[in-house]
């Protein structure tokens, strides 16, 4: 599921990075830096899913060499203490995913991975 929450969240950025009149795709200068997330969804033919539910928020920041993606559930209850129940734990686990990873600058640098 992390490879399909990152896909559209990767498709979602570069589409919201590119002006909607350009015939060019996104350079990797144009892609650097942070967003916000407003929505998440996945889509598969005409099934539509929302992995965190369809109140996500989160960041998605993008430098030169790495990029992070941190996705929440914008409706999940703060705990009752500091100190969380074996429950909540496990609920505030489901509610969020994070990801990061290393872009791959030149095709020699995919060669060695």
């Amino acid at each position: 599921m992390n490879k399909i929450l990152l896909a559209t969240a990767a498709c979602a950025l570069v589409a919201a990075a590119a002006p909607l009149c350009a015939q060019q795709a996104p350079t990797k200068d144009q892609l650097i830096g942070s967003w916000k997330v407003l929505s998440l969804k996945a889509a598969t033919g005409d099934k539509v899913s929302y992995p965190l539910g369809e109140h996500v928020t989160g960041y998605v920041t993008v430098t030169p060499d790495r990029f992070w993606l941190l996705f929440v559930d914008a409706t999940r209850k703060a705990p009752a203490a500091a100190t969380l129940t074996d429950a909540e734990a496990v609920a505030m686990m489901k509610s969020h995913v994070a990801w990061t990873g290393q872009i791959l600058n030149s095709r020699a640098d995919a060669r060695r991975h």
